[in-house]
């Protein structure tokens, strides 16, 4: 099953609820050494291409959906039934050597990996939020004049609020290097 036909089930199980749903979903991907050099060359190489293309330890995306039925009142149309789902998909490394070393680089690794989590999290919030702000903006749009209209404005307010997200994300990679001053280095 694709992601976004996972999402339309999430949506349609989402009719009852009061709150965005949410797939989070981690993969990983391997590398092997014994030292910091070499493992960092590894996540250089197999890393998750960012949106500049270059390849970073880990990385998170997002992506909201949302659906929602008209509420036909004479000449105005409403919203009603709001559902918003957002899927989180984090790509982090996995290091193959990790249980069987000790001291060190052992300790360096435990940091590292910490490190990423903290930051990762930060982008999955940032998900999170997008999704609840857009549930909460369908739920309050005024009635239009035709369901038209109100289409627009619906998707007009959620893709401004993604895109208020996605700059933060951006925003946030910039200000830490992409983790990198809040310890997502082994060098």
């Amino acid at each position: 099953m694709t992601r976004f036909g996972a999402l339309a089930l999430l949506l349609l199980a989402g009719a009852a609820t009061a709150e965005p749903l949410a797939r989070v979903h981690t993969s990983y991907y391997y590398i092997d050494g014994s030292s910091a050099t070499v493992l960092t060359a590894q996540m250089d190489q197999n890393g998750p291409a960012g949106e500049d293309g270059k390849r970073q330890p880990s990385k998170t995306r997002w992506d909201v959906q949302w659906k929602y039925n008209h509420d036909q009142v004479g000449v105005t149309c409403g919203v009603r039934d709001v559902m918003v789902a957002v899927g989180i998909a984090q790509n982090i490394p996995r290091w193959r050597g990790e249980n069987k070393s000790s001291g060190p680089l052992a300790t360096r690794w435990k940091k590292f990996s910490e490190a990423v989590k903290r930051h990762e999290a930060v982008h999955k919030d940032h998900g999170m939020k997008a999704a609840a702000e857009i549930e909460s903006a369908l739920q309050g749009l005024k009635p239009a004049s035709n369901c038209e209209d109100l289409d627009k404005a619906a998707n007009a307010a959620g893709e401004r609020i993604i895109q208020k997200y996605r700059e933060l994300d951006a925003e946030y990679d910039r200000r830490t290097a992409h983790g990198r001053k809040e310890g997502v280095s082994l060098l």
